[in-house]
């Protein structure tokens, strides 16, 4: 097959590129170094168990336009299971707090929590945030960009915000969404979050009833195959053609050449140096984004521990796991009483133990919510490390994030891109749809495929300052 675009990486953003572009009639040929495709966000079957394990635990949120357009697109939004019950589940110095939104118009949408946080957060505490909500709730996207210098910590008390909220909540905010420490991630970063979770009442978590490579992977790939495209895995990359100042294909690894008039380059940005000259601008740009590296634990137990699907709790940099999944209560094809994942996040500070002591304290925090883990039976676990789960979140990498165009004939896709996002799977997915989009505007074939950053609604809406387009 002679393809129309060569796209490299098949993760969801080389995936998702390759979707759309498939969908407007090219021919595209999808190249992975890897034998298995889903980049930082796949699954297998667990060579102990059989159940489907994640690389690490995801979830969705309701607001990510982009990824539930391209699973609506694929045939598998219906695996999606939808937390709308409750936001989530908070497990705080032996004490379960169960977060709800909704009721009152953003940004009032979260005064129905008093009752349950009062009890661990004295008033004035909460209320130190009140100069940070309001000038985070004024600010346009570029005004909220300028913060980008400093750190989270740095701002929030230039605001004003109390050491002690700063350490109860927005130590795991940061953790939890950024993969950084508060003291090390950007404040763009992190107010650029504050300013969605302020702007929607209606937030819900959702996690994958399937791996997710039964999710989005394997159905891209058939799809991709269905519209005439390939997708070739094992397959690697280590340069670009070039003819008169433009990309014109690929060279593999194996020595064999690849022609095509358009390249999408979709792999995390640690994978870029190899294949560009150290002074191109983005290998440049590229060695600016850090990985966060993650644990992820999965263990079986031969009974069921707790009725809870998902509960978290506050980062303690001496602890261990953030956030945790009872996949049995989410996947019903799991085996066992109980299987539970889990994420050790910012977790180079745990990387020196072994396998079995990670098990262990794992077990060990999930008995602090789900006292039955003690009792139960272990009857397997698993450890990944993941070195790169999204970039780091570092002071001066927001206004670093690149577009779309690299140059003529290369493109790029990646979680790490301007998408108005944080690095997640549909900032992924949304910067896959940017690239699509704009290799077919070059052939003449207009599309709007990419679906715009969640916009702030309620009283948010109308406190929002700037013009259209830069609420985020």
């Amino acid at each position: 097959m002679k393809p129309d675009v060569v796209v490299i990486g098949a993760g969801i953003a080389g995936l998702s590129a390759a979707v759309w572009l498939s969908d407007a009639g090219l021919k595209v040929s999808v190249l992975e170094a890897s034998d298995v495709p889903g980049g930082r966000a796949r699954s297998w079957a667990d060579p102990v168990m059989g159940d489907s394990v994640d690389i690490g635990p995801h979830i969705l949120l309701n607001k990510y336009a982009n990824m539930r357009t391209l699973l609506q697109r694929l045939g598998t939004a219906d695996q999606v299971l939808w937390q709308t019950e409750e936001l989530l589940t908070v497990f705080d110095r032996g004490r379960s707090m169960h977060f709800k939104v909704g009721g009152l118009p953003a940004p009032l949408h979260y005064i129905r929590n008093l009752p349950r946080i009062l009890p661990s957060v004295p008033l004035r505490h909460l209320l130190s945030n009140t100069r940070l909500a309001w000038r985070t709730q004024r600010s346009s996207g570029p005004e909220l960009m300028q913060l980008d210098d400093r750190s989270g910590r740095e701002h929030l008390v230039r605001c004003g915000v109390s050491d002690f909220f700063i350490d109860w909540f927005w130590a795991s905010a940061a953790i939890a969404v950024l993969a950084v420490p508060v003291e090390r991630c950007s404040a763009a970063s992190l107010m650029r979050l504050l300013a969605q979770a302020l702007g929607h009442e209606d937030i819900a978590f959702g996690m994958p009833k399937v791996g997710l490579s039964d999710l989005y992977a394997w159905p891209a790939i058939e799809f991709i195959r269905r519209h005439g495209g390939e997708v070739q895995l094992g397959c690697g990359v280590d340069g670009f053609l070039r003819e008169q100042g433009r990309v014109t294909g690929v060279h593999l690894s194996d020595g064999a050449k690849v022609q095509a008039p358009a390249v999408v380059l979709a792999v995390q940005p640690t994978a870029i140096a190899p294949l560009l000259p150290e002074t191109h601008a983005l290998a440049q740009t590229a060695r600016r984004f850090q990985p966060s590296p993650y644990i992820s634990c999965y263990l079986w137990f031969d009974r069921p521990i707790t009725a809870s699907r998902f509960w978290a709790r506050p980062w303690n940099p001496e602890g261990f796991n953030t956030d945790f999944y009872n996949l049995t209560n989410i996947r019903p094809a799991t085996r066992g009483g109980a299987l539970i994942a889990s994420n050790i996040i910012w977790s180079q500070r745990v990387e020196h133990l072994s396998d079995a002591a990670i098990i262990e304290a794992t077990r060990r925090e999930i008995a602090e919510f789900a006292p039955e883990a003690q009792r139960a039976a272990l009857l397997s676990a698993s450890v990944h490390r993941i070195p790169m789960a999204i970039p780091a979140a570092f002071p001066g990498t927001e206004t670093a994030r690149p577009s779309t165009a690299v140059e003529p004939g290369l493109w790029l896709a990646g979680d790490w891109l301007d998408t108005g996002l944080p690095y997640c799977m549909e900032s992924a997915t949304r910067a896959g749809a940017l690239a699509a989009e704009a290799v077919l505007a070059e052939r003449g074939l207009g599309r709007s495929l990419a679906l715009p950053p969640p916009k702030p609604s309620g009283l948010g809406r109308w406190l929002r300052t700037g013009e259209a387009g830069e609420d985020f």
